[in-house]
């Protein structure tokens, strides 16, 4: 059965799994079989149930807390590098993140109708009422939460993404869509970009943009984030704690988060691997499912001794 993270307002990068496998796999999704189909999401960690069996197919690590894997645990492959070392695993496991298996379902053909567009992160959603900022800068926002038929239309509908979300720039590289990485709110892991850029080999260049937020937290979030930032500040704890929100924003700042995402889109390069190497890592996935599909036809997984 399907094993991933399923967020109750939706996000794109867990929900790929419900839509996507079912498509090119449905083998794996069938809820008969104990054995956990661990896919597309960062979710190898020690959160996952230790009794059924699991087969990981390019689910990536975060770099936090290992699963403390056993013998009920199967790799087949894993999203990048950086999974793969963080996991003391083969090296020839970090293949790519699952996402990119897109192209393999026939999709209608539609216009490009949106020069830029930006997809935040799921939970930068709730910070900001970002549909209406981005129409003020004339840019689409692409909610990480709408079911992902209307996502994938409207990332095939772009001509240039910049994504906070990183399955958003996945499947849009997937798709041929040149993608910058921005970071606007602390939800942004470096870690797991890097492990699916290097994947794909490309370099990655992170873009700051000023976080937005229409409201203020709570007085004892405001007390915690507030000596946070300043622990950060000091080179302590964790980077992303400069980016938590104390007040509302202001309506200048408010301004000057606009004029960035208009000046990032103008002079920013964009990104975009190379359809040789994406083409060659679409085929290493494709036979490595091929491989897992025709076990679970003959019956079911079985712990490796």
């Amino acid at each position: 059965m399907l094993y991933y993270c399923k967020t109750p307002q939706g996000n794109f990068g867990d929900d790929l799994n419900s839509w996507l496998w079912p498509r090119i796999a449905p083998e794996v999704c069938s809820e008969n079989d104990p054995a956990l189909f661990v896919g597309i999401g960062t979710i190898l960690s020690h959160r996952i149930p230790t009794e059924p069996s699991k087969i990981i197919f390019g689910a990536g690590w975060g770099g936090g807390r290992d699963p403390r894997a056993d013998t009920r645990w199967r790799f087949y492959c894993v999203r990048g590098p950086r999974t793969a070392r963080g996991l003391k695993l083969d090296p020839r496991l970090a293949v790519v993140d699952p996402a990119i298996l897109v192209r393999q379902i026939p999709l209608t053909a539609v216009e490009k109708c949106y020069p830029v567009s930006l997809m935040p992160h799921h939970q930068s959603m709730t910070k900001a009422d970002w549909p209406a900022l981005c129409a003020r800068a004339g840019i689409k926002c692409i909610d990480p939460r709408n079911p992902v038929e209307r996502v994938l239309t409207e990332l095939r509908q772009t001509e240039l993404l910049l994504a906070e979300s990183m399955h958003g720039a996945i499947v849009a590289d997937a798709l041929r869509v040149p993608w910058i990485a921005v970071r606007m709110y602390g939800r942004f892991t470096q870690f797991k970009w890097q492990d699916w850029t290097e994947s794909v080999r490309v370099p990655l260049r992170i873009v700051d943009v000023p976080p937005v937020f229409e409201r203020k937290p709570p007085c004892w979030k405001r007390v915690d984030y507030t000596a946070k930032k300043l622990l950060a500040r000091c080179g302590l704890g964790d980077d992303n704690w400069n980016r938590l929100e104390t007040r509302a924003t202001t309506e200048s700042e408010v301004s000057q988060t606009l004029r960035t995402l208009e000046r990032v889109s103008q002079q920013q390069l964009p990104c975009l691997s190379e359809e040789r190497i994406l083409l060659e890592l679409n085929t290493r996935l494709m036979e490595k499912l091929s491989e897992v599909r025709t076990i679970y036809q003959s019956g079911c997984f079985h712990p490796v001794a």
